[in-house]
């Protein structure tokens, strides 16, 4: 009781302080816009306002990933025909150029500023049965005090840190932790900040930019309703290093990504658009489970011409031993959209880890080298109605039981963690999908938007979850980011060790069939005062793949947000 009492003493000076700091009439701050440098994370609405327009123009572009800098999507929104919008894409417009334009305090001299926006957050809920996870997850909760810290320069260079005070990770898992407030010092986050860049960039046209960034935190490639498979926003906690140059038709971007120690992602990403209603997407990558080195840095080169998985020999490093995949995952990942009427875009992704050719199947029958493959596809519409938009998605994913999955959990295509303080579980996120592989899944969303006054949203998720669903794979060996009691062994790992094993479909053994309804509304009272109110019920059969077995549960989550700078 007496740490909870600490805390909300802190946190309720906290908020009587900032309010008189960042005051419109304290004279210290000055209004001042946005760097054109500064990065909007993934997640945010303002992709979400990106896609709105792009369909009522019917111009697609490429701010279907993220995070990308004002300064690349003020590119595409520059496309924007202001005129020809309805009222709707009017405000959804307008409301992206107050952000950019006016929305800030901040301390500055001459060309460099400094500013922090400080939000308070408080969130409860509740769910009826401790056997189905949290469908209001650690994902969706946010700290109880945030303040994004940002030092700029102009429209030369920007630097975030996300300064934030809340619940740990390990405290989200747990079924009697009932609010984002940590009521006891073993519960609180120490592990902050999970966001932070440095970015800077030039355009040399109205039209073409390059742009360079160190960022740790959470991408995505490709915007779904589920998570893409090819590169998801819920890995999180990785650090890139990436270079892109952009224009409305053609894109560019190579990337090198730490996952863990000597562990990283080379990827380079290329990206057309035609007719302003295509665009596709090829990505080749290979993760090295080694330390960094310079023949994989080459922003424009083929991968697998290396042959990198010769180089390192056995997990050990042994290289007296036969392993011809040591060390290595190579990563394809394609994704198209296409937008054939007004208001409606059609999309799919495709990722590959492994695939054996039919010379390979036919040559080496005995070989116990599993395919790995995903697939996802979808529709979503954003239609004008009145004062908002009517908003309908619909989307189907499949992913083989060895998608993201290799000899060695060490060069999997998965990063892991642990926290510092509390129970130290450890966390599994896989790169793509965070159902990971072995699964099947369904989803379809509606609902109304009126921008930046509401929204209310339904959704229903159906999923068939194989037996290496998830993160279900470890739960038979002692590997992650830090040491356990029992080790870092990679004994019982999945692997085939038989033809038949090889020859998993999906979904492996028993399936689980998960059924997942929630409802989400969101109502802005005020510019600085947001609601959010959260029901959901989930019905699981053949639950944690036991046949027969089945779990049903009520959750509901409600949350408040307190932008300070606001007041």
């Amino acid at each position: 009781m007496k740490t909870k009492k600490i805390i909300l003493i802190a946190l309720f000076n906290l908020s009587l302080l900032s309010l008189p700091l960042f005051s419109e009439k304290n004279s210290l701050f000055e209004r001042r816009s946005r760097s054109a440098q500064e990065l909007v994370p993934s997640g945010h609405w303002i992709y979400d306002a990106m896609m709105a327009l792009s369909l009522e123009n019917r111009a697609l572009n490429f701010a279907d990933s993220a995070p990308l800098s004002i300064q690349e999507l003020r590119t595409y929104l520059d496309e924007v025909d202001y005129d020809s919008l309805s009222d709707a894409g009017r405000s959804q417009y307008d409301r992206i150029e107050r952000y950019v334009a006016d929305r800030r305090f901040a301390l500055g001299s001459d060309l460099i500023s400094i500013s922090l926006e400080p939000k308070f957050n408080v969130s409860a809920f509740y769910k009826s049965n401790d056997d189905i996870d949290w469908v209001y997850d650690r994902y969706s909760r946010e700290p109880v005090f945030d303040a994004p810290f940002v030092i700029s320069c102009a429209d030369y260079f920007a630097m975030d840190m996300e300064i934030s005070l809340g619940s740990s990770k390990g405290a989200s898992l747990k079924n009697d932790n009932y609010s984002n407030i940590p009521y006891q010092t073993k519960n609180m986050d120490v592990n902050f900040p999970y966001s932070a860049y440095f970015n800077t960039g030039y355009k040399f046209s109205e039209k073409t930019g390059v742009a360079f960034q160190i960022q740790q935190g959470s991408q995505s490639i490709g915007r779904t309703l589920g998570g893409s498979i090819i590169w998801s926003d819920h890995l999180t906690g990785t650090t890139q290093a990436k270079l892109s140059a952009y224009s409305p038709n053609v894109k560019y971007t190579a990337t090198i990504s730490e996952f863990n120690v000597d562990k990283y992602m080379y990827m380079h990403n290329v990206e057309a658009r035609l007719f302003k209603k295509f665009t596709l997407g090829v990505q080749e990558g290979i993760l090295v489970y080694a330390p960094m080195e310079l023949r994989f840095m080459n922003p424009w080169t083929i991968f697998h011409g290396f042959a990198p998985w010769r180089d390192y020999g056995d997990e050990s490093g042994d290289r007296s031993s036969d392993d011809p995949e040591s060390h290595t995952c190579a990563y394809l990942g394609i994704k198209a959209e296409f937008t054939p009427v007004k208001y409606l875009r059609l999309y799919g992704l495709f990722a590959m880890t492994q695939y054996a050719t039919p010379y390979e199947k036919e040559n080496w029958p005995d070989s116990l080298q599993p395919d790995g493959l995903g697939g996802q596809w979808g529709a979503e519409s954003y239609i004008p109605f009145r004062e908002g938009y009517l908003h309908f998605g619909l989307e189907a994913s499949y992913t083989q039981p060895y998608l993201y999955i290799k000899e060695s959990p060490n060069w999997s295509l998965v990063r892991t963690y642990s926290e510092n303080m509390g129970d130290h579980a450890i966390f599994y996120e896989w790169i793509g999908s965070p159902n990971g592989p072995d699964t099947i899944s369904a989803q379809l969303t509606g609902g109304y938007e009126k921008p930046g006054r509401y929204s209310i949203e339904g959704n229903y998720l159906f999923m068939a979850r194989g037996e290496m669903s998830g993160s279900k794979v470890f739960s038979n060996i002692a590997w992650g980011g830090q040491a356990t009691e029992q080790g870092t062994t990679t004994a019982g790992w999945c692997y085939p060790e038989t033809v038949s094993q090889r020859n998993y479909s999906t979904p492996h053994g028993t399936p689980e069939y998960v059924n997942r309804i929630s409802l989400r509304g969101t109502w802005y009272a005020k510019e600085y005062l947001k609601f959010i109110l959260q029901p959901a019920y989930v019905a699981i059969f053949n639950h944690n793949n036991q046949s027969g077995e089945k779990a049903f549960g009520f959750e509901i989550a409600a949350a408040v947000s307190i932008n300070l700078i606001k007041f």
